[in-house]
Protein backbone atom coordinates (compact mmCIF):
# COMPACT_ATOMS: atom_id res chain seq x y z
CA UNK A 1 0.00 0.00 0.00
CA UNK A 2 1.38 3.72 -0.56
CA UNK A 3 1.33 5.62 2.22
CA UNK A 4 1.99 8.94 0.12
CA UNK A 5 -1.21 10.86 1.00
CA UNK A 6 -1.36 10.80 4.19
CA UNK A 7 2.43 11.64 4.54
CA UNK A 8 1.76 14.70 2.11
CA UNK A 9 -1.44 15.99 4.12
CA UNK A 10 0.96 15.39 7.32
CA UNK A 11 3.45 17.30 5.35
CA UNK A 12 0.79 20.22 4.38
CA UNK A 13 -0.43 20.79 7.95
CA UNK A 14 3.60 20.83 9.51
CA UNK A 15 4.01 23.66 6.86
CA UNK A 16 1.44 25.29 7.32
CA UNK A 17 1.79 25.19 11.14
CA UNK A 18 5.74 26.46 10.95
CA UNK A 19 4.38 28.78 9.01
CA UNK A 20 2.43 30.16 11.64
CA UNK A 21 5.21 29.81 14.15
CA UNK A 22 7.78 31.58 12.17
CA UNK A 23 5.19 34.48 11.91
CA UNK A 24 4.58 34.50 15.62
CA UNK A 25 8.40 34.35 16.13
CA UNK A 26 9.10 37.89 13.53
CA UNK A 27 6.17 39.17 15.66
CA UNK A 28 7.90 38.63 18.70
CA UNK A 29 11.03 40.52 17.57
CA UNK A 30 8.82 42.92 16.33
CA UNK A 31 7.68 43.55 19.97
CA UNK A 32 10.80 43.46 21.58
CA UNK A 33 12.20 46.13 19.15
CA UNK A 34 15.29 43.52 17.30
CA UNK A 35 13.23 43.37 13.96
CA UNK A 36 15.66 43.80 11.63
CA UNK A 37 16.36 42.46 7.81
CA UNK A 38 18.61 39.82 8.90
CA UNK A 39 15.92 38.26 11.31
CA UNK A 40 13.65 38.57 8.67
CA UNK A 41 16.25 36.48 6.49
CA UNK A 42 17.28 34.20 9.28
CA UNK A 43 13.57 33.69 10.01
CA UNK A 44 12.27 32.87 6.48
CA UNK A 45 15.92 30.66 5.76
CA UNK A 46 14.95 28.49 8.60
CA UNK A 47 11.70 28.23 8.44
CA UNK A 48 12.57 26.65 4.64
CA UNK A 49 15.61 24.47 5.79
CA UNK A 50 13.19 22.97 8.23
CA UNK A 51 10.09 22.46 6.27
CA UNK A 52 12.68 20.34 3.32
CA UNK A 53 14.08 18.70 6.08
CA UNK A 54 10.50 17.67 7.33
CA UNK A 55 9.34 17.09 3.70
CA UNK A 56 12.81 14.52 3.23
CA UNK A 57 11.73 12.94 6.58
CA UNK A 58 8.09 12.48 5.11
CA UNK A 59 9.13 10.61 2.11
CA UNK A 60 11.98 8.76 3.83
CA UNK A 61 9.52 7.34 6.67
CA UNK A 62 6.67 6.83 3.30
CA UNK A 63 8.62 4.98 1.51
CA UNK A 64 10.66 2.44 4.13
CA UNK A 65 6.90 1.79 5.23
CA UNK A 66 5.99 0.65 1.92
CA UNK A 67 9.21 -1.11 1.53
CA UNK A 68 8.48 -2.84 4.84
CA UNK A 69 4.90 -3.62 3.46
CA UNK A 70 6.40 -5.50 0.97
CA UNK A 71 8.26 -7.47 3.53
CA UNK A 72 11.97 -6.27 3.70
CA UNK A 73 11.42 -4.25 7.43
CA UNK A 74 15.54 -4.95 7.43
CA UNK A 75 16.28 -2.42 4.46
CA UNK A 76 12.99 -0.26 5.58
CA UNK A 77 14.45 0.06 8.59
CA UNK A 78 18.30 0.88 7.31
CA UNK A 79 17.23 3.32 4.95
CA UNK A 80 15.50 5.67 7.27
CA UNK A 81 18.28 5.61 9.63
CA UNK A 82 20.88 6.08 6.75
CA UNK A 83 18.59 9.49 5.60
CA UNK A 84 18.41 10.66 9.44
CA UNK A 85 21.88 10.91 9.68
CA UNK A 86 22.72 12.11 6.34
CA UNK A 87 19.58 14.60 7.03
CA UNK A 88 21.64 15.79 10.05
CA UNK A 89 24.90 15.99 8.47
CA UNK A 90 23.34 18.16 5.73
CA UNK A 91 21.32 20.62 8.15
CA UNK A 92 24.97 21.05 9.95
CA UNK A 93 26.75 21.76 7.08
CA UNK A 94 24.13 25.06 5.92
CA UNK A 95 23.71 26.26 9.07
CA UNK A 96 27.62 26.31 9.81
CA UNK A 97 28.20 27.59 6.46
CA UNK A 98 25.32 30.29 7.07
CA UNK A 99 25.60 31.08 10.79
CA UNK A 100 29.13 32.23 9.42
CA UNK A 101 27.57 34.95 7.18
CA UNK A 102 26.48 38.31 8.77
CA UNK A 103 23.11 38.31 6.32
CA UNK A 104 21.48 35.99 8.73
CA UNK A 105 20.48 36.25 12.93
CA UNK A 106 21.61 33.42 14.02
CA UNK A 107 18.82 32.74 16.47
CA UNK A 108 16.14 33.68 14.37
CA UNK A 109 17.24 30.91 11.30
CA UNK A 110 17.88 28.33 13.93
CA UNK A 111 14.40 28.76 15.89
CA UNK A 112 12.40 27.45 12.63
CA UNK A 113 14.14 23.88 13.62
CA UNK A 114 12.23 23.83 17.16
CA UNK A 115 9.02 24.46 15.09
CA UNK A 116 8.70 21.27 13.22
CA UNK A 117 8.86 19.62 16.37
CA UNK A 118 6.11 22.27 18.09
CA UNK A 119 3.70 21.56 14.81
CA UNK A 120 3.82 17.69 15.00
CA UNK A 121 2.82 18.11 18.91
CA UNK A 122 -0.18 21.09 17.69
CA UNK A 123 -1.30 19.49 14.85
CA UNK A 124 -1.71 15.80 16.71
CA UNK A 125 -3.59 17.86 20.00
CA UNK A 126 -5.98 19.35 17.59
CA UNK A 127 -6.54 15.93 15.73
CA UNK A 128 -10.46 14.76 15.66
CA UNK A 129 -10.31 11.22 17.13
CA UNK A 130 -11.76 9.89 14.06
CA UNK A 131 -8.78 11.16 11.85
CA UNK A 132 -6.18 8.94 10.21
CA UNK A 133 -2.49 10.03 11.32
Amino acid sequence: MYHNDAAIRQFFKIAICVAGLTALELGVYAIIGRFSLNVLFGAIFGAVVSVLNFLALTVTVSRAADRAEGGDPGKAKAAVQGSSVLRLIVLAAIYIVVLKTTTLDPLAAVLPLVFVQLSIYITEFFRKDGEKK
